[in-house]
């Protein structure tokens, strides 16, 4: 079974100009956002120090993620 059939959210950072990374999947969009916040509070290895945002998104069934 595929992976992200059960962490169908994934967080995508965009830097200022538009390239997207994405950072992780989670099982709930509750957890995606969690996510984000510890990120965005710097409780990753290495604090953000750059702009960019993060977003949420929904990854459908059966639709491969762009590489």
């Amino acid at each position: 079974m595929n992976d992200n059939n059960l962490r169908p959210w994934q967080v995508i950072r965009q830097d200022e100009n538009g390239s997207r990374y994405r950072i992780g999947h989670c099982a709930t969009r509750a957890e995606a956002q969690r996510l984000i916040r510890r990120l965005e509070s710097g409780a990753g290895v290495r604090p953000v120090t750059e702009p960019g945002r993060y977003l949420v998104e929904r990854v459908e069934a059966g639709v491969r993620a762009r590489r």
